[in-house]
């Protein structure tokens, strides 16, 4: 059986945009995608303690599921969404929404002290995320989606999720015959700026307001990971 590369993503949506890319481009590989039914990094459950266990749930689950063993998997990759988690707090301000609204430049809600709670825990938690590399033995890897799947993909911000599965429909079909302008796309619409350096592109997204824009440094798994 050819190794299992697993994917971790936030929601069923961001599986579908991605998945098929990735299967077709990495044929040598099997690769699978799970969702977490939401951002682990920013549930006020999960520590620094206990995220390592969190996540490997999803191994075991695949193991269960399909009667592998941990020794059968290659590595374990998660896709971040950024959120806005490294902008100074100048750019979370008061509005209207009981829900957090993003734009390129700031962070709002009507209780904006609920943003810099949930930028301060995912914060901890995604650079202690980065500091590993390994979970229970196995590789891990954590690239990101800026602002978030959404943003990046499809450049659109606040989506409904009516609307999240309505545009990674699209993006699927967009793609799934064609992988390999996968990368292109990311390279052209997507990284605007971001190094190509794994390390120097972390230290990018942590600048300024980096993490509320368009961006990502997903191009980079190719690189580090070249088809064979």
């Amino acid at each position: 059986m050819d190794k299992v590369v697993l994917f971790i993503v936030e929601g069923a949506t961001d599986k579908r945009a991605l998945e098929s890319i990735f299967k077709k481009i990495y044929r040598n590989k099997n690769v699978h995608f799970e969702f977490t039914h939401g951002d682990i990094t920013s549930d006020e459950t999960i520590s620094k303690q206990n995220v390592e266990n969190e996540i490997y749930k999803y191994v075991k689950s695949y193991m269960d599921m399909y009667n592998v063993r941990k020794s059968d998997f290659w590595q374990i990759v998660q896709i971040f969404d950024t959120d806005g988690t490294y902008v100074d707090d100048s750019r979370i301000v008061k509005g209207d929404t009981n829900e957090f609204f993003y734009t390129e430049s700031e962070i709002s809600c009507k209780k904006p002290e609920k943003i810099k709670q949930r930028n301060e825990h995912k914060r901890e938690l995604m650079d202690y995320l980065l500091g590993l590399k390994e979970i229970k033995g196995i590789p891990y890897e954590g690239y990101y989606m800026s602002c978030n799947l959404d943003h990046a993909l499809y450049g659109l911000l606040n989506l409904t999720d009516e609307e999240k599965k309505t545009y990674s429909g699209k993006f699927y079909a967009a793609f799934w015959e064609y992988p390999s302008l996968f990368l292109p796309f990311l390279e052209r619409y997507v990284v605007n700026g971001v190094p190509n350096s794994f390390p120097a592109s972390w230290r990018y997204i942590k600048e300024d307001g980096h993490s509320l824009e368009r961006h990502t440094n997903l191009n980079l798994y190719f690189s580090n990971h070249p088809v064979l």
